[in-house]
């Protein structure tokens, strides 16, 4: 070690000693299974240790000095830090590995219906009424994650996730049957089948599981206690009911504010939005109740197979959270999301070395 300079050991802790510039970080992964399932990840800057000189003590672009002495930083990322720390700023932990808990429930919108009755050809449609479809997910990753520039994280995540969705389905009995080739029973007059103006109605309840992969990268800035990021993701998911790869985007960008404890580490209170954009043909199959039709050729029960594609309902919700630094290396986080027809809560825990 050189006379006038310190290695900066990014394991070292410390308290808060006041306001200070920082550079912190909020990295979001979105797993998107179905109608959508995420995970996210806050993690915040740490104090910098009781001997580094505050903002109000130096010159504004005045190195870090740990005992009076220029730290030098010691590692392979992020690229630039050294710059960045003779400017002043603070720098996380470089690489993070997160273990990720999340839930999702949301309304859909179905379009582009083609339907086989009773294991026939697959022919577009509209005259089905789907009401209000909703899927629910809970998923479980595993991530990873490294600070590429003092700006920018990149990061990928792994994970599993279950989901169960409702989908009310309605038609009307003439034109099930003018479906069927057996429009001429529903002409009018007083022979005409009840059946035909008979609202049949039903609710589809798939259930289905499978893998998620996602990437992508958060980019962050802070000045003394407050912070801006722009987490975005891209996401790949294989489920066992679909026979395609699902993907989606997310963006959240998000704004907060880092309080330090003189003991107990420090805590970010963030709050923002979500975009999401997924859309994928799902497939499934709905049962309708004929019985007491009258008419010989469809019988007790009709089986509608139908392939679909569906996308969420409103690409927006709103989200709060905070994630809580018990130290340099170890952090919690959770956080929820509401508005439009979309609600989310995510929990996680996080190791930075």
């Amino acid at each position: 070690m050189q006379k006038g300079s310190t290695k900066c050991e990014t394991g070292s802790a410390g308290g808060d000693t006041g306001f200070r510039r920082r550079l912190s970080s909020i990295a979001l992964v979105a797993g998107v299974a179905l109608a959508g399932s995420a995970g996210v990840d806050a993690q915040m800057a740490s104090s910098p240790g009781s001997d580094v000189a505050s903002l109000e003590e130096r010159e504004l672009g005045q190195p870090y000095t740990e005992n009076g002495e220029r730290v030098i930083y010691d590692r392979a990322l992020p690229f630039l830090a050294q710059e960045v720390i003779d400017l002043g700023f603070e720098l996380p932990r470089p690489y993070g590995a997160q273990i990720i808990g999340y839930w999702q429930e949301q309304d859909l919108i179905l379009d582009n219906l083609s339907v086989s009755i009773d294991g026939g050809e697959y022919q577009d449609i509209d005259f089905v009424d789907f009401g209000t479809p909703s899927v629910e997910n809970t998923t479980a990753q595993a991530k990873l994650d490294a600070w590429l520039f003092p700006f920018m994280n990149v990061y990928v995540s792994l994970g599993q996730f279950t989901g169960d969705g409702a989908i009310p389905l309605a038609v009307e009995g003439r034109d099930l049957l003018e479906f069927l080739g057996l429009g001429r029973l529903c002409g009018g007059g007083p022979l005409e089948p009840a059946f035909c103006s008979r609202i049949l109605t039903t609710v589809a309840e798939p259930e289905y599981e499978g893998d998620a992969v996602a990437m992508g990268m958060n980019l962050a800035m802070g000045w003394d206690n407050y912070f801006v990021t722009i987490p975005i993701s891209h996401a790949w998911t294989e489920v066992d009911i679909i026979n395609e790869t699902v993907t989606a985007w997310n963006i959240s960008p998000r704004i907060g504010y880092l309080h330090s404890f003189e003991n107990a580490g420090s805590i970010a209170l963030y709050t923002g939005a979500t975009w999401l954009k997924a859309e994928v043909d799902l497939s499934g199959t709905a049962v309708f109740d004929t019985s007491g039709s009258g008419i010989a050729e469809i019988g007790d029960a009709t089986t509608l197979d139908f392939v679909i594609r569906q996308r969420n309902r409103d690409r927006w919700n709103y989200l709060v959270g905070f994630n809580w630094e018990l130290s340099r290396a170890w952090s919690l986080q959770a956080e929820i999301g509401f508005g439009g027809s979309r609600d989310n809560a995510i929990v996680s825990g996080t190791y930075r070395w």
